[in-house]
């Protein structure tokens, strides 16, 4: 009996580990940190025999666990009190099932929010003023009570990153990602 339940916990460990990862990095941002979180969970899950739920239980589990788990080390890295609603809860936080390369690749809309997803909030509000609503940098600063210098700053990073995230992703997904943000960054 022990020896099938590691073979079904192996099974389910390589079948979620990788969509568990891409979640948490748009949590964390950092890609040693989101498969140590998600190791943890695995090591956790097994200790309390959770991976003997239903396949559709375990995967809506683990989806919560893991965001619950950034959200706890991300509490404790800063400090101080981090709210969920400073992240975004679309596409990223959706059961493993979805996750499969042909879904990915038919929805640029998709593809563009979950990149949007791993800026960190207040970068995203620039960037998004910056490109979508064609804000200038003085209008930004004025509407959010910072300086210029400051939105500079948030859309070169917000540049940075999301060039970094499409450096990290292959296949027809970065074809989309890179369309659709050299259209956005091209926009003014």
């Amino acid at each position: 009996m022990q020896e099938n339940r590691k073979e079904v916990f192996k099974g389910l460990f390589q079948k979620h580990y990788p969509c568990l990862c891409h979640i948490a990095y748009g949590y964390v941002l950092d890609r040693d940190e989101s498969e140590d979180i998600v190791q943890e969970l695995f090591i956790n899950v097994w200790d309390k025999g959770k991976d003997t739920l239903p396949e559709k239980e375990f995967a809506a589990y683990m989806t919560t666990a893991i965001k619950n788990s950034c959200i706890s080390f991300l509490r404790k890295k800063q400090g101080n009190f981090v709210s969920i609603d400073d992240y975004p809860t679309t596409a990223i936080d959706q059961p493993d099932e979805i996750y499969d390369e042909v879904d990915e690749a038919k929805s640029p809309e998709n593809l563009l929010q979950v990149a949007l997803a791993s800026l960190p909030p207040k970068c995203k509000e620039v960037f998004l003023m910056a490109k979508l609503k064609g804000m200038k940098y003085r209008e930004i600063a004025e509407k959010l009570n910072l300086s210029e210098k400051t939105i500079e700053n948030q859309m070169t990073r917000a540049i940075r990153l999301l060039r970094t995230y499409v450096a990290e992703y292959n296949s027809l997904r970065i074809a989309i990602i890179t369309i659709v943000l050299s259209i956005l960054l091209n926009y003014k």
